[in-house]
């Protein structure tokens, strides 16, 4: 008989997981006995009462409570069990925590037929009527536990296994580690917040109920809850192996009790030996090779810190038997590698919800949190940034005190952090090399949340050796890389705060790092610098940040003397002239945002990495030497000739002087052979290049761009690394250097805005260039044909190069070419060799007027617009733009059809009527088509049938629409100020076709059409600036969509938005204004428009109708404390300024899709 399970069995704590009921004097130096012991030897916590227990008529209390808190009641039923009415009375009380708690029975057998129990026949009749003479008055209660335990599925030991004991014992077992591991499961996990989905990953890499032997690695940083995960998989898996042993804090414990202790309480475990002895490792090695060979075991090593713990714990597979899983917690991923362990599971920290959750565990227990506390828990978990043992540790501190309490610790917290918390935290420090704790400390003080690149070069001015030193701290959790960018937990950057202090005894002046700026003033304004400071970072606008937010948040303390009133001002900071002399040991320093008061006289020889913005000098200080500067950065400053004369500095990489306004000439670089990267953009009173930059070898990236008064470049120049060289906005530059020697490493080249007429032929020593960007070159006339033979060029663009009349005729020969631009150019003719450039994908002739003139001139017969001799060999070509080319009927029109890749097609502004059938239709892959300004377009061509999009605003002379309604993935049309459309039916017609599109394309659709007619299908209409949906219960299902919108309006100006999801788009803010059952409210935003160029509506009513997926307006809200279908009600509008006359809305649903 199947039995009934409780659901409270869920939530109630167990302290056993099995009692034994049975008569004492049939079975228990016997049968029981044997079965306890094999219990026991899987890990099976089971209570057996003793003898001495047995000697009331009434059981005891403790005896209760045990059957009370055990999973299993197992009852063995003997031929003299009924005699006992303490094993009655037992009896009774299980079967009660099996209908209350539900607690599973599982009765066995002995040497009794079930039907004997269930009849109280034979043995058990006899005991009844004794029991019955001597006039007891519980025999009903004992009759109808007997008769309900018989009941039950459980085992008949005379016929189970031909009633071989060991037989029936081992199926005894196994069928009571059957029951528990679902139970085991649902009581561990109840209260890990956050473990469930991180459990189940780490259950499919192990692969259990498979064979072979695997070792599964769990690395995070401390703190993180890897120990926790590894307990609960082990409690609720080791009842399957034949051996289990969970091996605590190996690194603690091998540092204080050896190794070979560790194997003895490995093996003991395991192997169920008592008292083993192991007289050294080697000793160990063979037993564990040995002995466990054979074995099915489950190993968890817990901790581990050295490859050395893990070569005598578990070194290989063949150490252990088929069927074995070794799980191995670290805070090294390398560890893991180096071990060769197959499958690796990083921790993850916890979601704010996941955080929330398990602070109020710790910190109201069973009490729901008041609101007056929200504020403060709110800023415990954005502080502790989902680190479990943080949460816990804080919780637990502040539960049961006051308001004002908590406010006085999270307030603390913000100078002080918890010392249990850092005490967890700092062994990850402790077991670096030393050079890699430099490293650490570095980048807790100056680096968090800057590019790993970036600090890789800063790191490697210090000689520390970085690249390996980063991956040292990812491997052991210290940090993470993301988009590129180092990051670290905010407890662990703490640490590393908490670390450098502690060496200092908490005086500033004796800091090897100063990272806070009022510890910084402090040491400057009063000259307290000592050799001790290695670095200093400054920023002013940070610390301006955490003042704000202090009085925001109302999280002033007594501690606070005086705070300046107007904030955007406080910028200066008082510095003594001769500050830095002291400092004989500074090799970072780093000030931005900051007014300093007076120039410095000195700074340290030491120093690797100077960045000074707004530097307050004229020049570098004459005595500085600089012998191992590697980056100079000086940007915003007041140098006007950053030194005299020849300067020695060998180190140095990187100058950046970047809008020091006041630099008129650059200084002899003839003593810095290892400059790679010279920026000086924006140097607006830089006249002068000195020659000796045209000898820098080793130059990669010059940059000038916007120094608009620097007239000449040395004559010629031979950067043989030169990577990228920018001139950009040097309009008085009319001469381009001559190129001495070949510089294939070259690859783009920036020269928009110069004044440069031609380019000389030399330039096709730049052999590798890839991109040249000559637009809004106004005096440029011509391109040398040298041109032609870069053969790596990939993108060229001479857009409004308003003299340039003509491109190279070889123009063909530019193999790898992708992208050409001649925007807005007099160019009268393209080459015929263009049909050569089969990688083309880009070609834009926007407004290229003289293109048509040039045909209508050359040509007797009546315009024919633009032709191009041969289109067929553009096999690649995805986007062409000619749009306000002059283009009539025929010509180019007729030829489009040989352009096999086009994806996007501009054709606005033009004058044609028509555009044959066959041209545009036949391009399949056309996605997108532009028809903007069209003014004698009165008709749609045929389209192709996987158009996506059609721009058409201001085709002033089109009048039907009606074909567009058969294209089934058109998601986009825009046909504002197209006065002569008036066909309402049309756009309902359009409408219906695009939402059956979304069955199969589930992206966003809009139609922007004259009118002001709100179709019938919008549920919720409203005249005015919003709109209301009251929503029922449950809206919120899988079935959701999205969601519609259509707003009439008089006034629009249109603008590029960009939300994360669309592309920047024509369009603008609608907003969903939310409120819950309690009175909650939030917004939440998304884009509705269309994707185009900028325009505008006035004075003529129109009708947007859109329509946007729910994931992009309740994507950001997932994470919220309140689900979706917490909302009441929901209020659409727009924050843009428009003049809105009517809204109206729908819920999409997939039924609306499907009866579309």
């Amino acid at each position: 008989m199947t039995q009934k399970s409780s659901s409270s069995a869920h939530t109630f704590r167990w302290s056993y997981d099995v009692f034994l009921s049975f008569r004492g004097e049939d079975v228990r130096k016997t049968f029981v006995d044997h079965l306890y012991v094999a219990l026991q030897q899987k890990g099976i916590h089971t209570f057996k009462d003793d003898e001495n227990l047995e000697k009331g008529k009434s059981i005891s209390p403790d005896l209760m409570r045990a059957i009370e808190e055990s999973r299993i009641a197992l009852i063995i039923f003997s031929r003299n069990y009924a005699n006992s009415i303490w094993c009655l009375d037992e009896l009774v009380k299980i079967m009660e925590c099996k209908n209350l708690n539900g607690q599973i029975v599982f009765p066995v057998f002995y040497d009794v037929d079930p039907s004997t129990v269930r009849k109280q026949k034979s043995s058990f009749g006899e005991a009844f009527s004794s029991h019955e003479a001597h006039g007891c008055f519980k025999l009903q209660k004992w009759r109808a536990a007997l008769e309900e335990a018989a009941n039950l599925s459980g085992c008949d030991l005379p016929n189970t296994a031909n009633a071989h004991e060991a037989k029936v014992i081992k199926q005894i077992v196994e069928d009571i580690l059957a029951k528990l591991g679902g139970q085991r499961h649902a009581i561990n996990a109840e209260n890990l917040v956050g473990m469930e989905s991180q459990m189940q990953k780490v259950y499919k890499m192990l692969g259990i109920g498979f064979g072979g032997v695997h070792f599964v690695g769990i690395f995070g940083m401390s703190g993180v809850g890897k120990t926790t995960l590894a307990r609960v998989i082990y409690d609720n898996i080791s009842s399957q192996f034949e051996g289990a042993c969970f091996l605590h804090e190996v690194r603690d414990r091998s540092e204080k009790q050896g190794l070979a202790r560790l194997q003895e309480i490995l093996l003991s475990k395991i192997l169920v030996i008592k008292d083993l002895r192991i007289n050294n490792l080697f000793e160990g090695v063979n037993m564990h090779r040995h002995r466990l060979r054979y074995k099915k075991v489950l190993l968890v090593l817990d901790d581990v810190d050295h490859i050395d713990q893990l070569e005598v714990l578990a070194q290989k597979r063949e150490w252990f038997g088929s069927g074995s899983r070794i799980i191995i917690t670290t805070k090294d991923k390398h560890l893991l590698v180096k071990h060769d362990v197959e499958k690796i599971y990083k921790m993850r920290t916890l979601s704010d919800d996941e955080s929330l959750e398990l602070f109020k565990q710790y910190a109201f227990k069973k009490n729901h949190p008041t609101k007056k506390f929200e504020d403060l828990s709110a800023q415990v978990i954005k502080y502790t940034a989902g680190l479990p043992l943080a949460l816990k540790v804080l919780g637990s501190f502040l539960y049961g005190r006051d308001l004002a309490e908590w406010r006085s610790e999270v307030e603390r917290l913000k100078q002080i952090p918890e010392d249990e918390i850092l005490r967890k935290l700092e062994p990850s420090f402790t077991g670096l090399k030393s050079i890699d704790q430099k490293i650490f400390l570095d980048i807790a003080c100056f680096f968090t949340g800057k590019k790993k690149d970036s600090v890789t070069r800063v790191l490697e001015s210090f000689n520390f050796s970085p690249i390996i030193g980063i991956k040292v701290l990812m491997e052991k959790s210290l940090i993470t890389i993301s988009e590129g960018r180092i990051l670290m937990h905010q407890l662990i950057q703490e640490m590393g705060w908490h670390i450098v202090r502690r060496e200092a005894f908490d005086y500033p002046r004796r800091y090897s790092r100063l990272w806070k700026s009022e510890d910084i003033s402090h040491v400057l304004a009063r000259n307290m610098g000592t050799e001790k400071i290695e670095g200093i970072s400054l920023n002013l606008r940070k610390m301006l940040t955490d003042i704000s937010h202090a009085l925001e948040r109302n999280l002033g303390t007594e501690k606070i003397k005086g705070i300046p009133l107007n904030l955007t001002n406080v910028k200066e900071v008082n510095v003594s002239a001769t500050a830095f002399m002291p400092m004989t040991r500074l090799r970072f320093l780093k000030i931005k945002n900051a007014y300093v008061s007076q120039s410095p006289d000195i700074l340290p020889s030491e120093l690797s990495w100077l960045s000074w913005h707004g530097y307050p000098s004229k020049s570098l200080p004459i005595s500085f030497q600089g012998e191992r500067l590697v980056s100079l950065k000086l940007k915003n400053s007041r140098i006007i000739q950053l030194w005299k004369g020849s300067k020695v500095l060998g180190q140095l990489k990187y100058i950046n002087l970047s809008h020091s306004h006041k630099l008129i000439r650059t200084p002899d670089f003839s003593g810095t052979p290892n400059l790679e990267r010279l920026v000086l953009e924006e140097c607006t009173s830089l006249v002068e290049i000195n020659f000796s930059v045209g000898d820098l070898k080793k130059l990669v990236l010059l940059k000038l761009k916007n120094c608009i008064n620097l007239k000449t470049l040395p004559k010629s120049i031979q950067l043989e690394n030169l990577d990228v060289l920018i001139l950009s906005g040097c309009s008085k530059l009319k001469v381009f250097p001559e190129i001495e020697e070949e510089m294939n490493r070259l690859s783009e080249l920036y020269l928009e805005a110069t004044a440069f007429s031609e380019l000389p032929a030399s330039v096709e020593k730049l052999s590798g260039v890839k991109v040249i960007n000559l637009s809004s070159c106004k005096n440029l006339e011509s391109l040398p044909n040298s041109i032609v033979r870069l053969k790596y060029l990939k993108e060229l663009n001479v857009s409004k190069c308003s003299k340039l009349k003509s491109l190279p005729d070889d123009l063909g020969s530019l193999v790898s070419l992708e992208g050409l631009h001649c925007d807005d150019t007099p160019i009268q003719m393209i080459p015929s060799t263009i049909s050569l450039l089969k990688n083309l994908k880009h070609l834009s002739l926007r407004q290229c007027n003289a293109l048509g003139l040039h045909v209508r001139s050359s040509i007797s017969r009546e315009s024919m617009g633009l032709v191009f001799s041969n289109l067929s060999g553009l096999c690649s070509l995805t986007m062409l733009d000619i749009g306000g080319c002059s283009i009539s009927d025929g010509g180019i029109l007729c030829n489009l059809g040989f352009l096999p890749s086009l994806a996007e097609l501009n054709l606005g502004g033009n004058t044609f009527t028509n555009i044959s059938a066959s041209s545009i239709s036949g391009l399949t892959r056309l996605k997108v088509l532009q028809l903007v300004g069209c003014s004698r377009l009165e008709h749609f061509p045929e389209l192709p049938r996987a158009i996506e999009e059609v721009h058409a605003d201001e085709c002033i002379s089109l009048k039907s629409i009606h074909q567009l309604a058969k294209y089934p993935t058109l998601r986009r049309l825009s046909l504002s100020q197209c006065h002569q459309l008036h066909d309402t039916d049309m756009v309902d017609a359009l409408w219906s076709n695009m939402l059956k599109g979304l069955y199969v394309l589930r992206n966003d659709l809009s139609i922007c059409i004259p009118g002001s007619q709100i179709p019938m299908w919008f549920t919720y209409k409203n005249f005015g600036e919003n709109v209301t949906l009251t929503l029922a219960n449950n809206w919120y299902t899988d079935n959701l969509w999205g969601f519609a919108f259509c707003i009439v309006f008089e006034r629009m100006e249109w603008c590029g938005l960009y939300d994360g999801y669309l592309q920047p788009s024509l369009g603008f803010p609608v907003n969903l204004k939310f409120k819950t059952y309690d009175g909650k409210e939030g917004d939440i935003r998304s884009i509705i428009g269309i994707k185009g160029g900028d325009m505008s509506i006035r004075n003529s009513e129109h009708t947007l109708l859109a329509y946007v997926p729910s994931r992009r307006f309740l994507q950001p809200y997932n994470n919220e404390v309140y689900s979706p279908n917490d909302w009441i009600e929901i209020v659409a509008y727009s924050t843009v300024q428009f003049d809105s006359k009517a809204w109206g809305t729908r819920l999409v649903y997939l039924d609306d899709i499907i009866e579309a």
